[in-house]
């Protein structure tokens, strides 16, 4: 099988990412902790949107670091080896002193490589002024930035998934403004959709409206969990109806179908499949798994926002000591023994498959999963 172009400029660009990924993945892992080069960072849990599957904007967000506690915390080394950084919230634009923040988090990670933006884009003008000086800042550094817009449906959809009013048209001016911009910093730009019960048969239009306007648009299934969106109690009403399934894994089929060697996504959604229609474990790679952790706005670290937090870094503790606090690491190994196995989140999947290039080739060539684990 011949690379296409798309693998080629990827492996170009990456290959001592995938050795890497390979041993660490694969063999170090199982002799010591790995030290951690994903970060996701939530600024601030405040938030201009009202979800349905998320509880996220009822959080009292008093006590949040202010700029002179984020620079205290981020004198630990443990950041020094970060090397893809997510900020998100809440709705991190709210955020005052943003681009000090990501200013901040750029000086203390020497060997960044990517950063991405999560927003809900209701706030058009502040959005494309903060992107564009990010933009700047990541051009000036050599950092790929990749901006993603949280679009959950079309027009009145949106509006009842997110009750905001205009939050569709808020969010398309967003896009369509950082789509223009993009044009001068060539960054990424995608959209970010959660399915469930409500939205599931809108989901097509809203993959539609993306490839219209040429905007990649990544679908993730709703999860339910204590911690983070908070949403456990809700999930009579979001979760999916027996016959809402067979609507969704016809959709998960779609997405599953391309094993191109340069679709690496095509081997968590056949993952997905087998884990929703056939009850089996997850087999996707997931770098929150091995080496990477949550930061968020209180102190509070987490190996996953899926699981409870492991520690608080202003209890006394530096990030690096409770990341690699002996108690923590044993609960880490649980989690992929546990948890991990009947997990659906996308969150770094791509990062994670590769780096653990191996078992999606196999997959491509022979349409087998890996074994099961994370």
């Amino acid at each position: 099988m011949r690379p296409n172009g798309t693998l080629r400029k990827m492996m170009a660009k990456d290959w001592k990412g995938f050795a890497t990924g390979l041993y660490d993945y694969n063999i170090l892992k199982h002799i010591k902790a790995l030290p951690p080069k994903q970060l996701q960072i939530n600024i601030t849990y405040r938030c201009n949107s009202r979800c349905d599957m998320c509880n996220i904007w009822q959080m009292d967000t008093k006590g949040e670091m202010t700029l002179e506690q984020w620079a205290e915390v981020m004198q630990d080394p443990l950041f020094e080896t970060i090397e893809k950084l997510t900020v998100a919230g809440g709705e991190p634009t709210i955020h005052p002193q943003i681009l000090e923040l990501i200013t901040l988090f750029m000086e203390r990670m020497p060997r960044l490589q990517s950063l991405t933006l999560i927003t809900n884009g209701f706030l058009p003008k502040r959005i494309l002024s903060q992107s564009a000086s990010i933009a700047k800042m990541c051009r000036q550094r050599d950092i790929n930035l990749s901006i993603s817009v949280s679009i959950d449906g079309l027009d009145e959809m949106h509006e009842s998934v997110r009750h905001i009013p205009n939050a569709f048209a808020k969010s398309r001016e967003t896009l369509l403004a950082l789509k223009d911009l993009q044009q001068t910093y060539g960054f990424w730009l995608g959209v970010g959709t959660v399915v469930y019960r409500k939205n599931l048969y809108h989901v097509r239009d809203v993959r539609d409206w993306c490839a219209k306007h040429d905007i990649p648009c990544t679908l993730q299934v709703v999860g339910f969990h204590d911690s983070y969106v908070a949403n456990t109690g809700q999930q009579a009403e979001l979760d999916f109806t027996e016959e809402d399934k067979a609507y969704l894994y016809g959709l998960m089929e779609e997405l599953a179908a391309d094993r191109s060697l340069g679709n690496v996504m095509a081997y968590y959604w056949n993952d997905m499949i087998q884990m929703y229609r056939d009850g089996g474990a997850r087999t996707t790679p997931c770098p929150f798994a091995t080496d990477a952790f949550v930061l968020d706005s209180f102190g509070d670290v987490y190996y996953c926002l899926s699981e409870r937090k492991i520690g608080n870094c202003l209890d006394g503790q530096t990030v690096g000591e409770v990341y690699y606090a002996p108690e923590n690491q044993d609960f880490r190994r649980w989690m992929t023994r546990h948890s991990c196995l009947g997990c659906n989140s996308a969150c770094f999947v791509h990062t994670g498959l590769k780096k653990d290039l191996k078992k999606y080739a196999w997959f491509a060539l022979t349409g087998k999963l890996g074994r099961a684990g994370v």
